[in-house]
C-alpha cells in the first residue's frame, strides 16, 4: 500500500539522527512553535535550527536518563499488553518539513509515544487526566506523529519502573493534521529564509532591535558595571564598621538591664517587643482552605526587576517599582 511518508533509516539517538532532526521539523518542535512547551520558546527553537545557539545538553538530566532506561522495558511491557509488535522508526512527511521518531509503530500504522516521568508528574496526570499540563503537552506531539504517518489514532502512555502505567487514546482529526502540516511549514520558511519568529516578551530575552539602542544599552551597561564595582568596594569597607556597631549595641543594651530606654551622651537606646508572624501555611492547613480558596484573598501583583551582573552572576539587593527604588530583603518576586 503507498502511503504519504517515508522511512527513515537511522537509529535514534545517534548522531545521524540528531543530524536528521535538525534538517526539518519533528514532532516535538510542534508543541513548542504554538507555545505550549515550558522548556523553549519558538525563537529559542529557531536560534538552534538556525545554528545561532547550541540546543542545551540533557543527557545528564535525571528525567531523561529515567525515560532513555526505561524506553525499551516499556515498549516491551506494552508490547505483551497490547499482543503488538512495536518497532522504533524515524519516519518523514512526504512533500512536508514534517518528521518524527516513533517510540513504537504498531501493525496496523499507530504511533506510540512511551514517556517514564517523575513520580509528581504521574501523580498528576493520574489526577486530571486530559487536563493536566503533561498530556496537553504530549498530545500534541501524539498529533504531529500521527500527521506524519498518516493516523486519525495515536497512543500517549505513561509508565513507571513499579509497573504502573497510564493509557491514553488520542484522536487527530483532518483539521489538526492541516494545522499541523501548515504550523511546520510556516516556521520552516522562517528557517529557510532566516528570518526570526515574534518573540515572547515573559519568556524570551530582549535584543536591542536597532544599533541607536544597541549602543543605549552598552552605554547603561559599562557605567552600572562601573557603579556596582565602586559600590562593591564600600560595601567590603563597612562590613567592619557594621560588625563593630552590632558589638556596641549589644554592649549598651546589656548594661541596661530592665531598662526599656534611654537618651545618653548624644546615644538613645529604645528596647521594643516584636510580635511573632503568624504561620499562615498552617494556618491555612489547619482550616482547610485550599490554594484555589486562598487566591481569593490574594492582592494584585506589581511588577519588579531583578538586575544581575552576568559575569559574576551577583544579584542587586534592589527591586525596580515603577520609577521608584527600593531595597528588598528575599527574592519575593510575583
Amino acid at each position: 500500500m503507498k502511503t504519504n511518508y517515508t522511512i527513515a533509516q537511522l537509529i535514534q539517538g545517534s548522531d545521524e539522527w540528531l543530524e536528521w532532526r535538525t534538517k526539518g521539523i519533528s514532532a516535538t518542535d510542534i508543541p513548542i512553535i504554538l507555545g505550549l512547551s515550558p522548556y523553549k520558546t519558538a525563537y529559542r527553537l529557531w536560534l538552534e535550527k538556525t545554528g545561532r545557539a547550541n540546543a542545551d545538553d540533557l543527557s545528564g538530566n535525571p528525567n531523561v536518563q529515567r525515560g532513555n532506561r526505561l524506553e525499551s522495558i516499556a515498549r516491551s511491557f506494552f508490547e505483551d499488553r497490547d499482543d503488538e509488535i512495536l518497532l522504533p522508526i524515524c519516519a518523514e512527511l512526504n512533500g512536508s518539513p514534517l518528521r518524527a521518531s516513533l517510540d513504537g509503530f504498531s501493525n496496523d500504522g499507530i504511533p506510540y509515544e512511551l514517556k517514564s516521568p517523575h513520580e509528581s508528574t504521574f501523580d498528576d496526570i493520574e489526577e486530571k487526566g486530559t487536563e493536566s499540563e503533561a498530556y496537553k503537552l504530549y498530545e500534541l506531539q501524539v498529533k504531529a506523529q500521527c500527521t506524519v504517518v498518516d493516523s486519525n489514532v495515536g497512543k500517549l502512555l505513561f509508565y513507571m519502573e513499579d509497573k504502573r502505567h497510564l493509557d491514553f487514546t488520542i484522536t487527530t482529526t483532518d483539521e489538526d493534521m492541516e494545522t499541523i502540516r501548515a504550523t511546520a511549514q510556516e516556521f520552516w520558511d522562517l528557517i529557510q529564509s532566516d528570518t526570526p519568529p515574534p518573540l515572547d516578551p515573559e519568556r524570551d530575552l530582549y535584543i536591542p532591535s536597532s544599533g541607536q539602542d544597541e549602543f543605549k544599552w552598552q552605554s547603561y551597561a559599562e557605567i552600572y558595571i562601573d557603579n556596582q564595582v565602586q559600590l562593591k568596594a564600600l560595601e567590603d569597607l563597612m562590613k567592619p564598621l557594621k560588625e563593630a556597631q552590632k558589638e556596641l549595641q549589644s554592649a549598651m543594651v546589656e548594661m541596661m538591664g530592665d531598662f526599656c530606654t534611654t537618651d545618653y551622651a548624644g546615644v538613645k537606646v529604645t528596647r521594643f517587643t516584636k510580635k511573632g508572624l503568624i504561620d499562615y501555611k498552617k494556618l491555612l492547613a489547619e482550616h482547610n482552605i485550599s490554594p484555589e480558596e486562598q487566591e481569593k484573598f490574594r492582592k494584585q501583583g506589581a511588577w519588579q526587576s531583578r538586575v544581575t551582573l552576568s559575569e559574576k552572576d551577583k544579584v542587586l539587593n534592589t527591586d525596580v517599582i515603577g520609577n521608584e527604588t527600593k531595597p528588598t530583603q528575599g527574592a519575593g518576586y510575583f
